[in-house]
C-alpha cells in the first residue's frame, strides 16, 4: 500500500485514518506500528526474549497479511527484492563462521598477549594500546567476538598488573562500537544499510573510517583521566606467553590470510558482480573447511544462530512499516525537519539513531533506518549516500549510551560480573554516557567534512 497522501491541513482525516502531524495513517498501518513499538519494547526490557518475541511478531505479520508471504523470496540471484535482505542474512553467517574460526585459533588472543607483554610496564601505553586494539579488531570482525576475548583477557591483566580493570574495560568497549562504525563488515548496523543500498567495502571506509576515528580519539582521552592511581603489584605473576594461546600457528596464518582475502573480494565485490550473500556463504563454507573435523564442532557450537534468526523477523517487521506507507510518512516528517538541507537532515539522522540506540539494540534501529533512508532520499537535494554514513555512525557510536545500547556491552560486562568485578548500571552510565555523546559530537563533525 502506497503512503498516505498529504491533504490539506483544514482538512478533515478520510474515514479510518488517522493524523501524525500532516500525514495519514490508516488502520493497517496503526496495527504495523503497534506491533513493531510492542516487539522494540520487549526487546529493551527483556533482551533474553528477543528471538521469540521477533518471530512471534514476524508471524503475525505475515498471518493478518501485512506482510504479503510471497515477499519473503528475493527477486534476483543477487539477492535484492523481498522484505527481507539475503545479502545481509548470507554476509552474517560467513563472519560469524570466520570469526568463530579465528577465536578457536587463538589469533584474537595472540595479539592482544603479544602488545599486553610489550607495554605491561606502563598503564596508559597499555590503556592506548588495548583500546586501539579493540577497536582495529572490530572493524573487520564482529565486536562480539571481539569482546569475548578481549574483556577476560584485559580482566586477567589488569589482575596481574594490580590494577583497576573497570576503565580500561569501559573504554574498550566504547572502542569496540565505535571501530564497528568504520567498514562495511565491522558492525551489524553497517551490514543491514550496506547491502540495502548496495555499498561496498570501500565505501564505508571512505566515509566512515574518519568520523570513527575521530570517535575513537575522543573516547581515549575521556577514559585517560580515569584510569586511577591503583598500585601496580610488587611483584605480579607474568603474562602468559603469545604463543601459548596458537596451538595451530600454521593453520592460524592460513585463516588470517584467508579473512584477508574475503574482506579483498568485499572490497570489489561491486566491479566483479558477486552476490554479496554468495561471499558470505562462501566465507563460511573456507571456514569450516579449514577448521576441519577436530574445530569444525567447536565453531558451529559458537555460531550466533539466534541473531541471524533475530535478523530475518526484524526484517519482517519492518517490511510490514514499509508495505503500509509508515516508513513513508516518518520520511516525510524528517524531511520535513530537515527543510531539504542535506546536512540538517543527516545530523537530524545521526543524533535520533545515536540516542535511540542508547536504549534500543542497535540492529533492529538499523533494519527500520534502512527503508527510512531510501524514503528520504526521494526529497529534493537529499541523497541517499550520505544518511547511509550518519545513520551507521549514530547507530554504531549510540550503542555506548547504556549497558544495553549494543551486544558488545553486554558481553564486556557480563565477562566483569564472572571475573568478580561487575559493572553497575550507574558506574557505566556516569563514565560511557557521556563519552557516547562527546563522541558523537565528534564523529558528526567530521561527517561534515567528508559527507
Amino acid at each position: 500500500m502506497p503512503p498516505a497522501a498529504i491533504r490539506d491541513p483544514g482538512s478533515g482525516p478520510p474515514a479510518g485514518y488517522c493524523r501524525i502531524g500532516r500525514h495519514m495513517i490508516d488502520a493497517r498501518g496503526w496495527a504495523a506500528i503497534g506491533l513493531f513499538v510492542a516487539a522494540y519494547a520487549l526487546f529493551a526490557v527483556r533482551e533474553r526474549w528477543r528471538v521469540p518475541v521477533g518471530a512471534a511478531a514476524a508471524l503475525a505479520a505475515l498471518g493478518t497479511g501485512l506482510v504479503p508471504v510471497a515477499s519473503l523470496r528475493p527477486t534476483s540471484f543477487n539477492g535484492q527484492g523481498g522484505v527481507v535482505e539475503w545479502n545481509s542474512i548470507g554476509l552474517l553467517v560467513g563472519l560469524f563462521l570466520f570469526a568463530g574460526l579465528l577465536h578457536e585459533l587463538g589469533v584474537f588472543r595472540y595479539a592482544a598477549l603479544r602488545l599486553a607483554r610489550r607495554f605491561e610496564s606502563g598503564p596508559v601505553g597499555l590503556y592506548v594500546v588495548l583500546t586501539v586494539l579493540a577497536f582495529g579488531l572490530s572493524a573487520f570482525v564482529n565486536s562480539i567476538s571481539v569482546l569475548l576475548v578481549l574483556a577476560p583477557l584485559t580482566l586477567e591483566v589488569m589482575r596481574a598488573l594490580g590494577r583497576n580493570p573497570v576503565p580500561f574495560l569501559l573504554a574498550e568497549i566504547s572502542a569496540s562500537n565505535a571501530g564497528g562504525a568504520a567498514t562495511f563488515v565491522g558492525d551489524l548496523p553497517n551490514v543491514i544499510l550496506g547491502t540495502y543500498f548496495q555499498l561496498g567495502f570501500l565505501d564505508f571506509l571512505e566515509y566512515t573510517s574518519l568520523p570513527a576515528i575521530a570517535a575513537l580519539g575522543v573516547i581515549l582521552l575521556w577514559f585517560r583521566f580515569r584510569l586511577g592511581a591503583t598500585p601496580t603489584l610488587r611483584d605480579p605473576p607474568p603474562l602468559p606467553s603469545p604463543s601459548s594461546s596458537l596451538p595451530d600457528p600454521f593453520r592460524a596464518a592460513i585463516a588470517v590470510g584467508g579473512f584477508a582475502g574475503v574482506l579483498v573480494v568485499l572490497g570489489a565485490q561491486g566491479p566483479l558482480g558477486v552476490p554479496v550473500w554468495l561471499v558470505g556463504l562462501g566465507a563460511g563454507g573456507f571456514a569450516l573447511l579449514l577448521a576441519g573435523r577436530s574445530l569444525g564442532r567447536s565453531v558451529v557450537r559458537h555460531f550466533d544462530g539466534q541473531t541471524v534468526v533475530f535478523f530475518v523477523c526484524l526484517f519482517v517487521l519492518v517490511g510490514a512499516l514499509v508495505t503500509t506507507g509508515d516508513i513513508g510518512a516518518m520520511a516525510q516528517q524528517i524531511g520535513g525537519w530537515g527543510g531539504g538541507n542535506l546536512l540538517l537532515t543527516g545530523t537530524i539522522l545521526l543524533w535520533t539513531l545515536g540516542l535511540l540506540s542508547a536504549v534500543v539494540n542497535n540492529i533492529p534501529l538499523a533494519a527500520a533506518a534502512a527503508p527510512l533512508i531510501a524514503s528520504l532520499g526521494g526529497h529534493p537535494g537529499v541523497s541517499p549516500r550520505p544518511l547511509v554514513w550518519a545513520a551507521a555512525l549514530g547507530s554504531d557510536i549510540g550503542g555506548n549510551g547504556t549497558p544495553i545500547g549494543a551486544s558488545a556491552n553486554i558481553v564486556g560486562l557480563a565477562a566483569a560480573a564472572r571475573a568478580g568485578t561487575p559493572i553497575t548500571w550507574s558506574t557505566y552510565v556516569r563514565s560511557a554516557f557521556p563519552a557516547m555523546l562527546i563522541s558523537l559530537a565528534a564523529a558528526n563533525l567530521v561527517w561534515l567534512v567528508v559527507h
